[in-house]
C-alpha cells in the first residue's frame, strides 16, 4: 500500500516536472522576453506549440544580424517585415546591412519603420552608396516618430552621404558614425537645427561635401556633444582646417575625442555657455597645436568640471613663449588628468609632482582657488 502511494507521488511529481510553465505566461509577458532575443530566433519560437505560432508577429523590438549569411539574410529580412502583423507598432530596430543588395534592403527598412511609427532606430552598413543612389535617406529622414537614431558605415568605407538639414522634429539622441555632410552654401554645413529638441549628440567621424570649411552645430536645446575621430574615410590634404561653431546656449557637457585633424580645428561660440558643467579632452596623438587646444579651452572655459589628457595639459604649458594668454577658468571647480603610462617603471610620485606643476601653471591667473580639487587617474596601456 506505502509503495502503491509512494509510486503515485512519484508520477504525480514527473508530471509537474514536465509541464510547459513557460507557455503559461501571458502573451504579453513572453513577447517583452522575445524582445531581448535576436530576431531569427524569435520566428523559431512558433515551432515549439501551437500557442507559439503566431507570437513572433507581435514583438516590438527587431534585432537582425547577418552572421555571416548574407545572402540568406537579404532575404529574411524583407519576409520576415513582410509576415509580422501590421497593426504592431514599431518601437526598437537593430539592423546591420551589408552586400550588393544594401539599397534596397536598406530602402524597404526605412520605409517600414515610418509606416510603423519606429522610436529608436540603430542601423550600421557597409556600402558605397556613391556607386548607386539610394532612396532610404529620405525615406528614414521622414520617420517623424524617431526619438533615437544610431546610423553609420564601417570604419574604412566611404562615408554615407547626409542631406544638408536633418528633419527629425522628436529626435532626442542622434549618434552618427563615419558620415559626410552636404553644405547649405559653398562654405558652410548647419545639418542640426531643425532637430528642435535634440538632446545628446555624437558624431565619431564626419567630413564635408565639396569645399565647406564651417561646421555650424546650431541647436538651442542640445546638452551633450561628443565629437571624434573627424574624417575617417580622409580625402582631405594633412593640413585640411575647418572652423566649428557652437550655437548651443544649453550645452552642459563636451566630449572631445582623440585624433591629429583636431589639434588643427578652430572652435568658436556664439554665446558663453553659461550652462556648461562638464569638459572632458582626450586629445593622445602627436603632433598637437596647443594654440588651438588653447583656443578650445578659451571658449570653454566656463567650465565646473574638466578633463585633460596629460598630452595636453603637458603642451599648455608652451602658451608663455608663444604669448598666447591662458584661458581663465573662473567657474572652475574641479580638474581631472588621464595620463597614459608607457610601459616602464615611473614613480607615482614624480608623476604626481610633474601634473601638480603643470596644473598650477595652467590655473595660474585663477582667482579663489580654494575649490580646485586636482584628481589623478591612471591607465596602464601597453604596446606590442
Amino acid at each position: 500500500m506505502a509503495r502503491e502511494k509512494i509510486q503515485k507521488i512519484s508520477r504525480k511529481r514527473g508530471r509537474e516536472e514536465e509541464k510547459d510553465r513557460l507557455s503559461d505566461l501571458p502573451d504579453a509577458v513572453l513577447q517583452h522576453i522575445m524582445n531581448f532575443m535576436n530576431t531569427r530566433d524569435v520566428v523559431r519560437t512558433c515551432v515549439l506549440s501551437k500557442r507559439w505560432k503566431n507570437l513572433w508577429k507581435h514583438v516590438t523590438t527587431l534585432s537582425f544580424s547577418s552572421l555571416g549569411k548574407v545572402r540568406f539574410y537579404n532575404k529574411f529580412v524583407p519576409q520576415f517585415l513582410a509576415n509580422r502583423d501590421a497593426s504592431t507598432s514599431l518601437i526598437d530596430l537593430n539592423i546591420e546591412v551589408y552586400g550588393f543588395n544594401a539599397p534596397k534592403l536598406l530602402t524597404g527598412i526605412a520605409r517600414y519603420a515610418a509606416q510603423h511609427n519606429a522610436q529608436h532606430l540603430n542601423i550600421t552598413t557597409q556600402y558605397n552608396f556613391r556607386d548607386k543612389p539610394t532612396s532610404f535617406l529620405p525615406l528614414m529622414f521622414s520617420c517623424h516618430s524617431l526619438t533615437s537614431l544610431v546610423l553609420g558605415t564601417c570604419v574604412g568605407d566611404p562615408p554615407t552621404e547626409l542631406p544638408k538639414s536633418l528633419l527629425l522634429p522628436t529626435l532626442k539622441t542622434l549618434h552618427l558614425s563615419n558620415v559626410r555632410f552636404d553644405a547649405i552654401d559653398r562654405h558652410c554645413v548647419e545639418p542640426f537645427s531643425a532637430c528642435s529638441v535634440l538632446n545628446t549628440l555624437t558624431m565619431e567621424g564626419y567630413s564635408f561635401c565639396n569645399d565647406a570649411d564651417t561646421f555650424c552645430i546650431t541647436n538651442s536645446s542640445l546638452s551633450i556633444l561628443k565629437i571624434s575621430n573627424s574624417f575617417v574615410y580622409n580625402i582631405y590634404p594633412r593640413n585640411y582646417k575647418h572652423k566649428i561653431i557652437l550655437s548651443t546656449s544649453n550645452l552642459a557637457s563636451i566630449t572631445i575625442g582623440d585624433n591629429i585633424i583636431f589639434s588643427d580645428d578652430q572652435l568658436t561660440s556664439t554665446c558663453d555657455l553659461p550652462f556648461l558643467e562638464e569638459v572632458n579632452v582626450k586629445i593622445l596623438s602627436l603632433p598637437m597645436n596647443y594654440s588651438v587646444v588653447a583656443g578650445w579651452l578659451q571658449v570653454l572655459s566656463h567650465v565646473k568640471r574638466l578633463t585633460l589628457s596629460f598630452r595636453s595639459l603637458h603642451e599648455l604649458q608652451n602658451l608663455d613663449t608663444m604669448e598666447i594668454q591662458s584661458p581663465c577658468f573662473d567657474r572652475l571647480e574641479s580638474l581631472k588628468t588621464v595620463i597614459v603610462t608607457p610601459p616602464r617603471r615611473v614613480l607615482e610620485e614624480e608623476v604626481d609632482e610633474e601634473v601638480n606643476i603643470m596644473v598650477r601653471h595652467l590655473l595660474q591667473t585663477r582667482q579663489a582657488p580654494q575649490f580646485l580639487s586636482v584628481m589623478n587617474s591612471r591607465k596602464l596601456e601597453l604596446h606590442c
